[in-house]
């Protein structure tokens, strides 16, 4: 005989269950699997078809809300510069046929200066095949 394994309910709620469940969800910062386990629980219980310490356990368990990193200011700010750099080299990219050389040389010398952005090697590689050069390089 085999073990018993864990089993998948979907369940349709109407929008009073829904909404029910979603308060259960913010007043608790759950995630959804485990506000909806703690409600299932819940009702198991009330309805005597969970014994008092299978419960507790259970409770214990699916009430553990979510583990909410918060953000280093200093690491959002870098991270929102890349993505602004990654932008501007990303539009430069498109453009480059129609750009002064000078703006080309801009870009470059921000490119070589960003490796690590995605876009950076691109711009490199088409600035080369261009005959382009950062003037301080």
């Amino acid at each position: 005989m085999s073990s018993f394994r864990e089993h998948g309910v979907m369940l349709y709620l109407d929008r009073a269950e829904y909404v029910g469940f979603i308060k259960c969800q913010a007043d608790k910062g759950l995630g959804r699997s485990y506000a909806g386990k703690l409600c299932f629980i819940e009702g198991q219980y009330r309805l005597g078809y969970l014994s008092q310490a299978d419960y507790e356990t259970r409770v214990k368990k699916y009430s553990q809300g979510l583990k909410v990193e918060s953000p280093n200011s200093e690491n959002f700010a870098a991270l929102a510069e890349q993505r602004k750099l990654e932008s501007i080299l990303q539009g430069a990219l498109k453009e480059w046929d129609h750009l002064p050389k000078r703006v080309q040389e801009y870009h470059l010398k921000t490119a070589t200066n960003h490796r690590e952005l995605s876009v950076s090697a691109r711009i490199i590689e088409k600035s080369g095949n261009h005959g382009i050069t950062r003037r301080d390089a």
